[in-house]
């Protein structure tokens, strides 16, 4: 079951469990999403706070849809967080409502420090919290800074991001991916808030590259940094139960464990479930491809390992059910060879979970980022230019299996050739990992504050 459990008190209501000290928000993060890769965003950036400010107070920005509070478990102690949404709702009346932020801003800006002023901020207990916030540090989901999800999601997280600015708080966008944006409306939108947040992580060598062709090179100098993946840091915890089908030895024989992550998005299509047709090989058929061959080893057992447990009405998203449909088609073919992940898990349990493999394949990146921060070989089968820069980050460009441009022949020589490097890949992580994971840790050392 997850660590974390969402309360919903009044937020005047709600117990501080830290001492104030610095006042941070975090935006773009959350643990509701059903997506473990967000999740695991999410807590690795508390973990880089907390890591910096141990006495911070961190508030969750545009989370959600009530005001309240979380707790989790981290590194064996109780956290607590207040959720503090931005409504964009038709009742523009509710005191988080995204226009009632504004207002209250333009208003601060307005009057002169006052007893008046005082008395706006302390009128709304919303507003207070983002008026005294002394930072912002947003991640955007890891990779929705960008038109690619449609414009109504980007323009959201745009206006959220202004409000930010607006209300003249510091902005610092966290190691995340940028664009592509395609249209020129949102390049134009994007330039504005890189142009004003005081330092834009990336989270790949090439994502620098792109900012500097959008925004020029006198921009980025000094402002865009690069910074590896926030969820190398993320604990793994083993669940109290794991669920695994069939109930045999997974481990007899000696056996190889592969673990497969099976993205349910593209198993099934995409959201229009028209197989996608910017990849150059079909997704569907290239899971049984990959399972052949890794069963022509004769000590190899491969566990199916869903990474997004998205809620009723995503089904077409669905890690679980695509592995249980092709666990059910291949169990007959490859008796005793082939398990699969039933249940639900956080996404610290899921880590736990990858981190029993002895080689990993996935399709999810931060499932990949699960497997590679504990120094487990892995491949990932990419369907963005994000897989390129995070494994080029621990010294694996090489383990991409990219299905955008690679044919599936040359697809599958890339994972048999991994499977036979394991060895060498592992003693590479072993000795790249550590120092990734301190890059993480040291992001806001260097920060003027």
């Amino acid at each position: 079951m997850p660590t974390y459990t969402l309360l919903n008190p009044k937020m005047s209501e709600a117990k501080n469990p830290v001492k104030k000290n610095m006042k941070i928000c975090l935006l773009g993060a959350s643990f509701e999403t059903g997506n473990m890769g967000v999740s695991a965003l999410a807590e690795s950036s508390i973990k880089l706070i907390l890591n910096r400010w141990p006495e911070a107070e961190i508030i969750f920005l545009g989370s959600g849809h009530i005001p309240g509070q979380y707790c989790l478990t981290l590194s064996g102690k109780e956290i607590c967080f207040q959720t503090l949404p931005i409504r964009f709702s038709k009742n523009i009346l509710l005191p988080c409502h995204f226009l009632r932020f504004v207002l209250d801003a333009l208003l601060t800006k307005l009057l002169p420090a006052s007893r008046l002023k005082d008395a706006l901020v302390n009128r709304n207990q919303y507003f207070k919290l983002l008026f005294e916030t002394d930072l912002v540090a947003d991640i955007t989901a890891g990779d929705s800074f960008s038109d690619i999800y449609g414009f109504r999601r980007f323009f959201l997280g745009f206006l959220q991001k202004w409000l930010v600015i607006f209300s003249g708080k510091k902005l610092v966008l966290l190691p995340q991916t940028y664009g592509p944006f395609k249209k020129t409306i949102t390049r134009l939108m994007a330039r504005y808030i890189l142009n004003r947040a005081s330092v834009v992580y990336c989270r790949d060598r090439i994502g620098i590259k792109y900012l500097k062709t959008l925004l020029g090179t006198n921009r980025t100098d000094r402002k865009v940094r690069f910074a590896p993946d926030v969820a190398f840091i993320l604990d793994a915890r083993k669940p109290e139960r794991v669920s695994i089908e069939p109930s045999a030895n997974i481990r007899a024989h000696n056996s190889i464990v592969v673990g497969l992550n099976i993205s349910g998005f593209l198993f099934n299509g995409g959201y229009k479930r028209d197989s996608m047709p910017g990849l150059k090989v079909n997704y569907h058929s290239l899971v049984y491809e990959i399972i052949d061959l890794l069963m022509k080893h004769e000590n190899v057992a491969v566990i199916l390992i869903p990474h997004v447990f998205p809620p009723a009405g995503y089904e077409s998203e669905s890690d679980p059910q695509a592995c249980l449909k092709v666990y059910e088609e291949l169990n007959g073919k490859y008796p005793g060879r082939i398990f699969l992940i039933r249940g639900c898990y956080n996404h610290n349990e899921i880590k736990h979970i990858i981190g029993s493999c002895d080689f990993f394949i996935g399709s999810r990146m931060h499932a990949c980022i699960a497997a590679l921060s504990q120094g487990i070989p892995a491949v990932g089968i990419a369907y963005s230019k994000k897989f390129e820069g995070v494994f080029e980050s621990v010294g694996m460009a090489d383990c991409v299996a990219d299905i955008r441009c690679c044919p599936e022949d040359e697809l599958l020589e890339k994972i048999s050739s991994a499977f036979q490097r394991m060895d060498q890949i592992r003693e590479s992580l072993r000795a790249t990992v550590p120092r990734v994971q301190s890059e993480v840790l040291g992001i806001f050392d260097t920060l003027d504050l």
